[in-house]
């Protein structure tokens, strides 16, 4: 049995990108998030014959305060065959110096050679240090028993 769950594809697949909810900031100085962001992650997995193989991903992510809330421009690297990945925004708030975001998207899955599209959800939850930036991306599909959490890291974009 093979399945294949990239995130790569389910990153580069994405084409709906929705806004969250975001709580107000507070009236606090401007979170240690804000800024650009080098960042490597468990762009998805690739399944064959029960063995998990992780697959490595890295983007820039543009945090930036906007009214009461923390907005993020995805950018990634061109897909394998050279085309364009659509830069994703989405919004999210921060609490106790941790930013929660919430991004909406559309997958492409092949599973034993069945490719199927399915709606997931994925929570970015990052705190920063400095010029480091760690976190979780959990990744919720309504297939899944329970969401996959995997770590994500960066350090500070330089100009």
């Amino acid at each position: 049995m093979t399945r294949r769950l990239t995130a790569g594809t389910l990153l580069l697949a994405a084409t709906v990108f929705a806004p969250t909810f975001v709580a107000p900031l507070q009236a606090q100085a401007a979170p240690s998030v804000i800024g650009a962001w080098d960042i490597e992650y468990v762009r998805g997995e690739n399944i064959e014959n029960d063995v998990v193989t992780k697959i490595m991903g890295k983007g820039r992510m543009i945090i930036a305060a906007s009214a009461d809330s923390l907005i993020v421009k995805l950018v990634l690297p061109p897909r394998p065959d050279g085309t364009a990945v659509p830069i994703a925004n989405f919004g999210g708030r921060v609490a106790n110096g941790t930013a929660t975001f919430t991004q909406q998207q559309e997958a492409r899955l092949n599973m034993n050679g069945e490719e199927h599209v399915q709606k997931i959800t994925s929570t970015w939850t990052l705190q920063a240090s400095g010029d480091v930036l760690t976190g979780t991306l959990t990744r919720q599909l309504p297939m899944m028993d329970a969401p996959a959490s995997t770590p994500v890291s960066g350090t500070r974009a330089r100009p």
